[in-house]
């Protein structure tokens, strides 16, 4: 008799557990659906806030119509000579890449013989392995411009 009243109560208790499991379920689930559009607008905005600061494009360059103000660069006014020693003369100095040195005066005849115009116009926008203004974009075009005066002198 003891086995079956063990059973019995055993039972039960499993049958209270159960249903109180399924209550707390049923509980929570009801709370949590009202919590779902919070997550969703928290989703969102965690997503804004982590926007990639730029993008990489293969092909066609989607239109801009305005640059961002992120992506505005304020020019640094500089001497030619500050520019030259900043920027220039870690490349120019050790002739990098065939870089014209200072004072080699056959390297610069070839590229002022296209005029100076032409050496402004490859200091400001790049040529081959050299960046535009010398890797510096916050330099304005008169302080690249100087800093060739200050070179090819």
């Amino acid at each position: 008799m003891e086995d079956k009243q063990f059973t019995t109560y055993f039972v039960s208790v499993l049958g209270a557990l159960a249903v109180f499991t399924i209550t707390i379920l049923i509980l929570a689930n009801s709370l949590t659906s009202e919590a779902d559009e919070l997550d969703k607008g928290i989703a969102l905005a965690i997503a804004e806030r982590t926007q990639p600061m730029a993008n990489v494009y293969v092909g066609t360059v989607p239109a801009v119509t305005k640059a961002p103000a992120a992506m505005k660069v304020a020019s640094v006014e500089m001497s030619g000579e500050a520019v030259y020693q900043q920027v220039c003369a870690a490349c120019h100095n050790a002739g990098v890449m065939n870089a014209p040195k200072p004072g080699d005066k056959s390297a610069w005849d070839q590229r002022l013989a296209q005029g100076i115009e032409t050496v402004y116009a490859n200091a400001i926008g790049g040529i081959r392995g050299m960046p535009a203004k010398g890797g510096r974009a916050d330099l304005s075009d008169a302080a690249v411009k100087a800093a060739v005066d200050h070179l090819v002198k």
